[in-house]
C-alpha cells in the first residue's frame, strides 16, 4: 500500500514538471522582443510628378521592430519597404518623413532612424540625339560589316539638365555573333557621353530601335610587287644591268582564298632588242586572274632599263719596233721583238682589235754603244684598260761601227771586223743602262 502511494506521488510530480516546462516554452515563443534590425533599407520616392526627377538617392534608414523573437530573427531587407511621398511636391529641396511598411512577417515597425529623408527634385528637360548602331562580335575572316542602318534614327532623352546635356548619342548595341549573313534585330537603346560612358540617370524614348547590319563577303587590299616584263636581247657586247619600276608596288584587291598566294603584277612587254644605252618607258600593268586593281591604284608604271657593256679580258701579241739608231752604231742584239698585252674592256671594243697589235716603238737615239734594258710603254685605245704588258722590258746591244782609216788596219781592227752580229759584244758595266 505504501509502495503504491509513492509511485502515485512520483507520477504526479513528473506530470507537474512537464506542465511547467511546457508553459515556459510556450511563454518564450509567444513573448515579444524589441530589436534594431542589422541592415539598412533604401528609401524609395513615390508619387513623383511626371515633370520632376529625383537628384541622387536619399540616405538609407535603419529600423527598430517589435515581434516574437523567431520572427525578428527571420527578418530580411526584402520584407520591408521604406518610402517617401512626393505628391504635390515642386522642384527644390525637401525633408520628408520616411514610412516603413512590413511586406512579409509578423513584426511591427517601432522606430525609423533617421525619421526624415532629404530629397532634391529638379524639373526634367528633353533633348533629341542621334541613334548609332554599335556592332560587336564581328563576322569571321572573309566577311566584313557593311554600313549599319537603324530606325528610328533619333531618340529623345529626358532627365535633369546636367545628365541630359552629358548625352552625346544613343547607342543600339547589336551582337553579330560571328554571323556570315546580315543581322536585323530590335535592341535596347543606351544613352552615351562623347567619351563613350553610359548615362543611366535619363529616360530614353523610345526604349528600343530596329537595327540592321549588312554582312558582306570581303575582298582584301594587298600590296603587290610590279615585275617588268622584258623581252629580246641588247646589242652584241651589251647586257641589261637593272630594270626598275616606279612605283615598284601597286595595291590590288583579292578574295580570302588568295590571301596566302604571292601576288605579282607584270607590265606589258618591254623590248630591249639591239639596245646599247639606257632608256625609260611608261608600261601598262597586267593583273593576273584573282587580283584586281584597287579603285585608287595606278594602272601603269614607269620602267627604267639600264644597259651596260659586257666587260671581258683578252691577251693579244704586240710587236716591238726599234727605231732611231745612231748612224755610228749598229744593233747587234735585241730581245724580245714581240710582247703580249692583257686587256680589259667592253666586249664590243675588244672585238674590234686584231692581233698582233702595235708596234711598240722604242727609240734608241739617245743610247750609246753597250747593252741596255729599256722599259716598254704602250697606250691602249680609249675605253680599254691595259692590265699587263709582258715582258715589260726589251734588251738591246749597240756596237760602234768602225770608221775607215787611211792606213791599213792592224790586226786588232781586223779581228773586230770579223766578229759576227749575232754574238753579244763585251761591254763594261758602265755601258749598261737599266
Amino acid at each position: 500500500m505504501r509502495r503504491a502511494a509513492q509511485e502515485t506521488i512520483l507520477l504526479i510530480t513528473v506530470a507537474v514538471l512537464a506542465l511547467v516546462v511546457w508553459f515556459v516554452i510556450a511563454d518564450a515563443e509567444s513573448r515579444e522582443i524589441e530589436s534594431r534590425l542589422g541592415f539598412s533599407l533604401p528609401v524609395e520616392a513615390q508619387e513623383l510628378g511626371s515633370d520632376l526627377v529625383v537628384v541622387g538617392d536619399p540616405l538609407p534608414v535603419t529600423v527598430t521592430v517589435v515581434g516574437r523573437e523567431a520572427e525578428v530573427a527571420a527578418a530580411r531587407p526584402e520584407h520591408f519597404r521604406a518610402s517617401v511621398s512626393l505628391r504635390n511636391r515642386v522642384a527644390g529641396r525637401h525633408s520628408l518623413p520616411v514610412r516603413v511598411e512590413t511586406l512579409e512577417g509578423e513584426v511591427r515597425v517601432r522606430a525609423v532612424q533617421p525619421e526624415t529623408a532629404v530629397v532634391i527634385l529638379q524639373e526634367t528637360v528633353e533633348r533629341e540625339v542621334p541613334v548609332v548602331v554599335e556592332p560587336s562580335n564581328p563576322p569571321p575572316l572573309g566577311f566584313r560589316v557593311g554600313t549599319p542602318e537603324v530606325f528610328p534614327e533619333t531618340a529623345v532623352v529626358s532627365g535633369i539638365a546636367s545628365e541630359v546635356e552629358a548625352v552625346e548619342l544613343v547607342v543600339a548595341r547589336l551582337d553579330l555573333g560571328g554571323a556570315t549573313v546580315s543581322v536585323e534585330r530590335d535592341v535596347t537603346l543606351e544613352a552615351r557621353t562623347a567619351a563613350g560612358g553610359t548615362v543611366t540617370q535619363v529616360v530614353v524614348n523610345p526604349r528600343f530601335a530596329e537595327a540592321r547590319v549588312p554582312i558582306e563577303q570581303e575582298v582584301f587590299r594587298r600590296s603587290a610587287s610590279i615585275l617588268p616584263n622584258i623581252s629580246g636581247t641588247p646589242a652584241e657586247g651589251y647586257r641589261v644591268r637593272t630594270v626598275r619600276a616606279t612605283p615598284a608596288t601597286v595595291d590590288v584587291l583579292v578574295s580570302v582564298e588568295g590571301l596566302g598566294d604571292e601576288i605579282r603584277v607584270l607590265t606589258q612587254l618591254i623590248d630591249v632588242s639591239g639596245r646599247e644605252s639606257d632608256f625609260m618607258t611608261q608600261a601598262e600593268l597586267m593583273f593576273a586572274e584573282g587580283a584586281a586593281p584597287a579603285g585608287d591604284s595606278a594602272t601603269s608604271t614607269r620602267v627604267s632599263v639600264v644597259i651596260e657593256p659586257v666587260f671581258t679580258s683578252v691577251q693579244l701579241p704586240i710587236s716591238v719596233e726599234l727605231v732611231g739608231i745612231s748612224s755610228s752604231l749598229e744593233l747587234t742584239y735585241a730581245s724580245p721583238l714581240t710582247a703580249r698585252v692583257t686587256l680589259r674592256g667592253p666586249m664590243a671594243l675588244l672585238s674590234e682589235l686584231e692581233g698582233p697589235l702595235g708596234p711598240i716603238q722604242v727609240s734608241l737615239a739617245d743610247y750609246p754603244a753597250g747593252r741596255h734594258r729599256i722599259d716598254l710603254r704602250w697606250v691602249p685605245p680609249q675605253g680599254i684598260e691595259l692590265v699587263e704588258l709582258e715582258p715589260s722590258q726589251v734588251t738591246v746591244a749597240l756596237t760602234s761601227i768602225p770608221q775607215p782609216q787611211p792606213s791599213e788596219p792592224d790586226e786588232e781592227q781586223e779581228s773586230q771586223d770579223g766578229q759576227p752580229l749575232s754574238e753579244e759584244p763585251a761591254t763594261s758595266e758602265d755601258g749598261e743602262r737599266e
